[in-house]
């Protein structure tokens, strides 16, 4: 058994590894580190073969917090796969750890190790793994939600419709009364269009967007890799909404979405989404993740999860952002600095 780096690696080898795993997202592809590289981001893709085989990985990126600061983080990655035998999991994982202290040693301003595993709360020797290796459970940070919806797409899809809530089949119907056309795009153009539409919906709903660059890169490289596509709902030859979709494996994620201020009667968000949906159960692809809901109600997300609810799905939690301090003086300032911000 032995580490891999970059050097050794592949984009096949490395996305048929993580597509065999149970835990396996877009956010641990090999794209997302091209994409993170193109954000001028560090990355490291860190693999353990054994026998000429990949038994574990993770992706890492480096990301600046200030002051010439930084951490390390592992979008949905996880040092454990559940796959492999017990004795396995422990050395793969330990290899992984291991390299990341390491790298941390050679900078002495990386501040953590961040994970948010793609694992629901339904595990419970996940996280008590992680605890005794020093991981502490950060409850008030999670970049990636801590919940959200998964739609089951092997059912036949009017059982799909029928189990959607009365409002929201009864919006689909009205949008699709309109004749609005649906286009799917992967051209890097058309991001302009998201873009366009996606400055009316933050001001209109007053939240901060990513820079511009950020959408941009995102879908010149995931679109590529035929990871994301865009979807566009035209009336009368003007966008009024889109969205954007990420394929992996066998699940589809709704990521981003947006719309304009005129024609909200049209209800397009809903035909969009029905859209994407039918679209993915198409391609035989089994779950349609809706990507982030609240379950309090006070919530800013409280509209959106409205919305999502709508379509039906199963509500799940994950366990949440772990960390393990690397440099335990400046975590304990860095830990010191965000509750001041909070106050």
């Amino acid at each position: 058994m032995k580490l891999l780096d970059d050097k050794s690696l592949d984009k096949k080898s490395w996305d048929s590894a993580l597509l065999s795993r149970s835990d396996a997202h877009f956010l641990q592809s090999w794209a997302w580190g091209d994409f993170n590289k193109k954000l001028n981001n560090q990355v490291w893709r860190l693999a353990v073969e054994d026998e000429g085989v990949i038994i574990n990985q993770l992706l890492v990126v480096k990301l600046n917090v200030g002051f010439g600061f930084s951490l390390l983080y592992s979008p949905k990655g996880n040092l454990i796969n559940k796959e492999l035998p017990v004795s396995s999991q422990q050395t793969s994982s330990k290899l992984l750890l291991d390299k990341i202290k390491s790298i941390a040693q050679k900078n002495r301003k990386i501040i953590l190790f961040r994970i948010d595993p793609h694992v629901l709360t339904s595990d419970t020797t996940t996280p008590s793994f992680y605890h005794s290796l020093g991981f502490i459970l950060n409850q008030s940070k999670n970049i990636q939600p801590k919940h959200s919806l998964l739609l089951d797409l092997t059912q036949p899809l009017d059982s799909i419709m029928k189990k959607m809530k009365q409002k929201t089949r009864y919006n689909i119907n009205l949008a699709a009364k309109y004749n609005m056309d649906i286009h799917i795009s992967t051209n890097p153009a058309d991001i302009e269009i998201f873009l366009d539409l996606a400055h009316a919906t933050s001001e209109r709903n007053k939240f901060a967007l990513h820079p511009d660059n950020y959408y941009r890169t995102q879908f010149e490289v995931l679109s590529q890799n035929e990871i994301q596509r865009l979807m566009i709902a035209e009336y009368e030859h003007r966008p009024i909404a889109a969205i954007l979709v990420n394929t992996f494996g066998d699940t589809a994620t709704y990521v981003h979405g947006a719309s304009g201020d005129s024609d909200r009667n049209l209800m397009a968000p809903y035909l969009l989404q029905s859209s994407a949906i039918i679209k993915a159960k198409d391609d035989g692809i089994k779950i349609y993740d809706f990507w982030g809901i609240h379950p309090n109600p006070n919530h800013s997300w409280a509209g959106i999860t409205r919305f999502k609810r709508g379509f039906g799905g199963n509500e799940v939690e994950y366990i949440g952002t772990l960390e393990l301090p690397l440099n335990s003086t400046f975590y304990r300032l860095y830990k010191f600095v965000n509750q001041y911000r909070k106050a």
